[in-house]
Formats: structure tokens, sequence, C-alpha cells
């Protein structure tokens, strides 16, 4: 395994930065690296700061659903038509 740069991560509140050192076997450093250039950054340590942000803001998006869910009443019983109406559209879609 080689060992990745330090990563710095930026705390948007209160915009301390943190260090994190990670260790990657070669051929998943050659991803991060190959990632970032194609991807525009100037290195592995932005691209992964990057993944990270984009990972806590779709954990947000998904607390939020859920929690829109929860004060949206109690949950009502689907019919059999609403099940096999989801069961056609997913077949119709190629998938099992």
């Amino acid at each position: 395994m080689l060992a990745v740069a330090a990563h710095q991560i930026i705390d948007q509140e209160s915009r301390e930065v943190s260090t994190i050192p990670v260790e990657l076997p070669d051929h998943l450093n050659l991803f991060v690296d190959q990632s970032a250039e194609r991807a525009g950054f100037a290195n592995a340590s932005e691209y992964i700061v990057a993944l990270v942000t984009a990972a806590s803001e779709k954990q947000g998006e998904i607390d939020q659903a859920l929690m829109t869910g929860i004060a949206s009443g109690p949950a009502e019983p689907w019919t059999d038509d609403e099940w096999q109406a989801i069961k056609s559209r997913v077949v119709s879609k190629g998938i099992d």
C-alpha cells in the first residue's frame, strides 16, 4: 500500500481544517489520481474533499426526505393494484 497525501477536510461552519492520513492500495491510489485529474482537480486531496462533501450533502437530503415522510402522518397499506402497478413499472424498465 502507498500512503496518499494527507487530505484536508474543512468544517464549513467553523472553517477549521483537520488532516486525515489515508492509505490506499496502489490500484486505488492510481484511480484517485486519474479521477482527480480527469475531473479537473489540482490534486487528490481536493478530489477527496469534493467526494466527502457530496456524500455529506446527499446524506442531508436523505435525512430530510425521511423526516418529511415521518411528518406526513401514518403510513397507509398499498392495495394489490398499487403493488401490481409498481411491479409493471419495474418490469418495463428491465429490472427484475
